[in-house]
Protein backbone atom coordinates (compact mmCIF):
# COMPACT_ATOMS: atom_id res chain seq x y z
CA UNK A 1 0.00 0.00 0.00
CA UNK A 2 1.26 3.49 -0.86
CA UNK A 3 2.39 5.55 2.12
CA UNK A 4 0.89 8.88 3.07
CA UNK A 5 4.14 10.60 2.15
CA UNK A 6 4.04 9.09 -1.32
CA UNK A 7 0.41 9.99 -1.96
CA UNK A 8 0.93 13.51 -0.57
CA UNK A 9 3.82 14.05 -2.96
CA UNK A 10 1.73 12.81 -5.89
CA UNK A 11 -1.09 15.17 -4.95
CA UNK A 12 1.28 18.13 -4.69
CA UNK A 13 2.71 17.27 -8.09
CA UNK A 14 -0.81 17.21 -9.51
CA UNK A 15 -1.55 20.58 -7.91
CA UNK A 16 1.54 21.99 -9.62
CA UNK A 17 0.16 20.78 -12.97
CA UNK A 18 -3.13 22.58 -12.31
CA UNK A 19 -1.27 25.79 -11.43
CA UNK A 20 0.68 25.57 -14.67
CA UNK A 21 -2.58 25.04 -16.55
CA UNK A 22 -3.96 28.20 -14.90
CA UNK A 23 -0.98 30.14 -16.22
CA UNK A 24 -1.75 28.90 -19.72
CA UNK A 25 -5.39 29.99 -19.46
CA UNK A 26 -4.42 33.40 -18.07
CA UNK A 27 -1.87 33.86 -20.84
CA UNK A 28 -4.48 33.07 -23.50
CA UNK A 29 -6.78 35.59 -21.79
CA UNK A 30 -4.09 38.28 -21.85
CA UNK A 31 -3.29 37.49 -25.48
CA UNK A 32 -6.90 38.36 -26.38
CA UNK A 33 -6.24 41.89 -25.05
CA UNK A 34 -9.31 41.92 -22.81
CA UNK A 35 -8.91 45.56 -21.73
CA UNK A 36 -8.95 49.06 -23.21
CA UNK A 37 -7.09 52.10 -21.94
CA UNK A 38 -8.43 55.53 -22.77
CA UNK A 39 -7.06 58.96 -21.96
CA UNK A 40 -9.41 61.64 -20.65
CA UNK A 41 -8.97 65.37 -21.41
CA UNK A 42 -7.66 65.89 -17.87
CA UNK A 43 -4.78 63.52 -18.58
CA UNK A 44 -6.08 60.60 -16.50
CA UNK A 45 -5.95 57.06 -17.86
CA UNK A 46 -9.04 54.86 -17.59
CA UNK A 47 -8.75 51.06 -17.58
CA UNK A 48 -11.76 49.06 -18.73
CA UNK A 49 -12.01 45.29 -19.13
CA UNK A 50 -14.32 44.13 -21.90
CA UNK A 51 -14.07 40.45 -20.96
CA UNK A 52 -14.17 38.74 -17.54
CA UNK A 53 -11.58 36.09 -16.64
CA UNK A 54 -12.39 32.61 -18.03
CA UNK A 55 -14.34 30.36 -15.65
CA UNK A 56 -11.70 27.69 -16.27
CA UNK A 57 -9.36 29.60 -13.96
CA UNK A 58 -11.68 29.14 -10.98
CA UNK A 59 -12.29 25.48 -11.84
CA UNK A 60 -8.57 24.72 -12.10
CA UNK A 61 -7.89 26.69 -8.93
CA UNK A 62 -10.43 24.56 -7.07
CA UNK A 63 -8.74 21.38 -8.29
CA UNK A 64 -5.30 22.65 -7.19
CA UNK A 65 -6.69 23.68 -3.81
CA UNK A 66 -8.30 20.27 -3.33
CA UNK A 67 -5.05 18.44 -4.05
CA UNK A 68 -3.03 20.63 -1.67
CA UNK A 69 -5.59 20.36 1.12
CA UNK A 70 -5.93 16.62 0.59
CA UNK A 71 -2.15 16.17 0.76
CA UNK A 72 -2.24 17.62 4.28
CA UNK A 73 -4.93 15.14 5.30
CA UNK A 74 -2.96 12.20 3.91
CA UNK A 75 0.03 13.25 6.03
CA UNK A 76 -2.18 13.55 9.12
CA UNK A 77 -3.74 10.13 8.50
CA UNK A 78 -0.33 8.50 8.14
CA UNK A 79 0.84 10.09 11.39
CA UNK A 80 -2.15 8.92 13.43
CA UNK A 81 -2.06 5.44 11.85
CA UNK A 82 1.55 5.15 12.99
CA UNK A 83 0.31 5.61 16.57
CA UNK A 84 3.78 6.30 18.00
CA UNK A 85 2.51 6.47 21.59
CA UNK A 86 0.79 3.09 21.34
CA UNK A 87 -2.45 4.52 22.68
CA UNK A 88 -5.88 3.00 22.08
CA UNK A 89 -7.29 4.98 19.16
CA UNK A 90 -11.01 5.78 18.97
CA UNK A 91 -12.97 3.28 16.89
CA UNK A 92 -13.99 6.01 14.42
CA UNK A 93 -10.64 7.81 14.18
CA UNK A 94 -10.37 7.17 10.44
CA UNK A 95 -13.61 9.09 9.85
CA UNK A 96 -12.52 12.08 11.93
CA UNK A 97 -8.85 12.31 10.99
CA UNK A 98 -7.89 15.54 9.19
CA UNK A 99 -5.06 18.03 9.30
CA UNK A 100 -6.52 20.86 11.42
CA UNK A 101 -6.66 24.32 9.91
CA UNK A 102 -8.19 26.51 12.61
CA UNK A 103 -9.04 29.99 11.40
CA UNK A 104 -10.17 31.42 14.74
CA UNK A 105 -7.94 31.81 17.76
CA UNK A 106 -9.01 29.34 20.47
CA UNK A 107 -10.72 30.88 23.49
CA UNK A 108 -8.28 28.98 25.67
CA UNK A 109 -4.54 28.78 25.02
CA UNK A 110 -3.79 25.65 22.94
CA UNK A 111 -2.41 22.81 25.04
CA UNK A 112 -1.42 19.25 24.17
CA UNK A 113 -3.51 17.71 22.65
CA UNK A 114 -6.29 20.08 21.69
CA UNK A 115 -6.37 18.33 18.30
CA UNK A 116 -7.18 14.95 19.86
CA UNK A 117 -10.57 14.70 18.13
CA UNK A 118 -8.90 14.68 14.71
CA UNK A 119 -5.30 13.72 15.56
CA UNK A 120 -5.46 11.29 18.48
CA UNK A 121 -2.24 9.80 19.82
CA UNK A 122 0.25 12.16 18.17
CA UNK A 123 3.48 13.03 19.97
CA UNK A 124 4.09 16.35 21.71
CA UNK A 125 6.69 17.20 19.04
CA UNK A 126 4.21 16.68 16.20
CA UNK A 127 1.54 18.59 18.10
CA UNK A 128 3.86 21.53 18.75
CA UNK A 129 4.73 21.78 15.07
CA UNK A 130 1.14 21.46 13.81
CA UNK A 131 -0.04 24.05 16.32
CA UNK A 132 2.72 26.44 15.24
CA UNK A 133 1.45 26.56 11.64
CA UNK A 134 -2.22 27.06 12.44
CA UNK A 135 -3.95 29.82 10.43
CA UNK A 136 -5.07 31.68 13.55
CA UNK A 137 -1.47 32.75 14.12
CA UNK A 138 -1.70 34.85 10.92
CA UNK A 139 2.02 34.80 10.33
CA UNK A 140 4.46 32.98 8.07
CA UNK A 141 3.24 29.48 7.08
CA UNK A 142 0.10 29.85 9.17
CA UNK A 143 -0.96 32.92 7.20
CA UNK A 144 -0.56 31.06 3.91
CA UNK A 145 -2.48 28.06 5.26
CA UNK A 146 -5.23 30.49 6.22
CA UNK A 147 -5.58 31.40 2.54
CA UNK A 148 -5.65 27.71 1.65
CA UNK A 149 -8.36 27.01 4.24
CA UNK A 150 -10.51 29.95 3.12
CA UNK A 151 -10.25 29.04 -0.56
CA UNK A 152 -10.92 25.37 0.19
CA UNK A 153 -14.01 26.10 2.29
CA UNK A 154 -15.48 28.35 -0.39
CA UNK A 155 -14.81 25.98 -3.29
CA UNK A 156 -15.90 22.85 -1.43
CA UNK A 157 -19.02 24.12 0.30
CA UNK A 158 -20.25 27.27 -1.48
CA UNK A 159 -19.24 28.12 -5.02
CA UNK A 160 -16.28 28.49 -7.34
CA UNK A 161 -13.86 31.04 -5.98
CA UNK A 162 -14.56 34.42 -7.56
CA UNK A 163 -11.88 36.03 -9.68
CA UNK A 164 -11.44 39.47 -11.17
CA UNK A 165 -9.15 41.11 -13.73
CA UNK A 166 -6.58 43.66 -12.69
CA UNK A 167 -3.48 45.14 -14.27
CA UNK A 168 -0.09 46.51 -13.44
CA UNK A 169 0.51 49.92 -14.94
CA UNK A 170 4.08 50.80 -15.85
CA UNK A 171 5.33 54.29 -16.65
CA UNK A 172 8.92 55.02 -17.61
CA UNK A 173 10.28 58.42 -18.54
CA UNK A 174 13.25 60.70 -18.64
CA UNK A 175 12.26 63.62 -16.41
CA UNK A 176 13.60 66.84 -14.97
CA UNK A 177 12.65 67.24 -11.32
CA UNK A 178 14.00 70.07 -9.16
CA UNK A 179 16.61 70.83 -11.75
CA UNK A 180 17.90 67.26 -12.01
CA UNK A 181 17.58 65.14 -15.13
CA UNK A 182 16.91 61.50 -14.32
CA UNK A 183 15.26 58.30 -15.47
CA UNK A 184 12.11 57.55 -13.48
CA UNK A 185 9.87 54.51 -13.47
CA UNK A 186 6.69 53.59 -11.67
CA UNK A 187 4.59 50.42 -11.37
CA UNK A 188 1.08 50.65 -9.95
CA UNK A 189 -1.83 48.26 -9.69
CA UNK A 190 -5.15 49.22 -11.30
CA UNK A 191 -8.58 47.61 -11.21
CA UNK A 192 -11.35 47.68 -13.79
CA UNK A 193 -12.64 51.21 -14.24
CA UNK A 194 -9.72 52.76 -12.39
CA UNK A 195 -8.73 56.34 -13.25
CA UNK A 196 -5.06 57.00 -12.73
CA UNK A 197 -3.07 60.19 -12.90
CA UNK A 198 0.55 60.61 -13.87
CA UNK A 199 2.78 58.88 -11.30
CA UNK A 200 5.28 61.73 -11.46
CA UNK A 201 5.13 64.84 -9.23
CA UNK A 202 3.18 67.79 -10.60
CA UNK A 203 6.33 69.91 -10.82
CA UNK A 204 8.15 67.30 -12.90
CA UNK A 205 9.00 68.10 -16.50
CA UNK A 206 8.70 65.01 -18.68
CA UNK A 207 11.45 65.09 -21.30
CA UNK A 208 10.80 61.70 -22.88
CA UNK A 209 7.98 59.30 -21.98
CA UNK A 210 9.05 55.91 -23.26
CA UNK A 211 6.06 53.90 -22.03
CA UNK A 212 3.04 55.87 -20.93
CA UNK A 213 0.08 54.23 -19.25
CA UNK A 214 1.05 50.70 -20.30
CA UNK A 215 -1.10 48.09 -18.53
CA UNK A 216 -0.27 44.40 -18.09
CA UNK A 217 -3.40 42.41 -17.11
CA UNK A 218 -3.49 39.62 -14.53
CA UNK A 219 -6.22 37.69 -12.69
CA UNK A 220 -6.65 37.68 -8.91
CA UNK A 221 -9.05 36.08 -6.48
CA UNK A 222 -12.05 38.24 -5.58
CA UNK A 223 -12.92 36.87 -2.14
CA UNK A 224 -13.01 39.37 0.72
CA UNK A 225 -12.33 36.63 3.29
CA UNK A 226 -8.79 36.32 1.90
CA UNK A 227 -7.88 39.82 3.00
CA UNK A 228 -6.60 42.78 1.03
CA UNK A 229 -3.08 41.41 0.55
CA UNK A 230 -4.13 38.31 -1.38
CA UNK A 231 -6.54 40.38 -3.48
CA UNK A 232 -3.56 42.14 -5.06
CA UNK A 233 -1.78 38.94 -6.11
CA UNK A 234 -2.24 36.78 -9.23
CA UNK A 235 -4.21 33.56 -8.71
CA UNK A 236 -1.30 31.32 -9.71
CA UNK A 237 1.03 33.14 -7.28
CA UNK A 238 -1.36 32.61 -4.34
CA UNK A 239 -1.69 28.93 -5.19
CA UNK A 240 2.08 28.60 -5.57
CA UNK A 241 2.47 30.03 -2.08
CA UNK A 242 0.02 27.44 -0.74
CA UNK A 243 1.77 24.62 -2.58
CA UNK A 244 5.21 25.62 -1.35
CA UNK A 245 4.04 26.08 2.23
CA UNK A 246 2.99 22.42 2.27
CA UNK A 247 6.18 21.24 0.57
CA UNK A 248 8.32 23.20 3.00
CA UNK A 249 8.23 23.15 5.95
CA UNK A 250 5.25 20.82 6.46
CA UNK A 251 6.20 17.89 4.23
CA UNK A 252 9.79 18.07 5.46
CA UNK A 253 8.65 18.02 9.09
CA UNK A 254 6.34 15.06 8.52
CA UNK A 255 9.11 13.11 6.86
CA UNK A 256 10.96 13.41 10.15
CA UNK A 257 7.90 12.64 12.30
CA UNK A 258 7.14 9.51 10.31
CA UNK A 259 10.73 8.28 10.43
CA UNK A 260 11.33 9.11 14.11
CA UNK A 261 7.94 9.71 15.75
Amino acid sequence: MMSGLESANLKLARAAEHIEAIRDVVWDYIEREPSDVTTEPNGKYVLNFREPPPAAIAVLAGEAIYQIRSALDHLAFELVKLNPNGTTLPTDWEEECVFPLWLDTPKKAPVYNCFKNTLPGITTGAFTFIESVQPYHRRDTGNILRMLAVLSNIDKHRHLNLTKPQAYRRDEAVVIHKGHRMHSSSVRRAEDGARTESPFPFDTQIVDMQVQGAFTPFVSFHESALGQGAATLPVDYVLELCLNSVKTPILSAFEQFLRSP
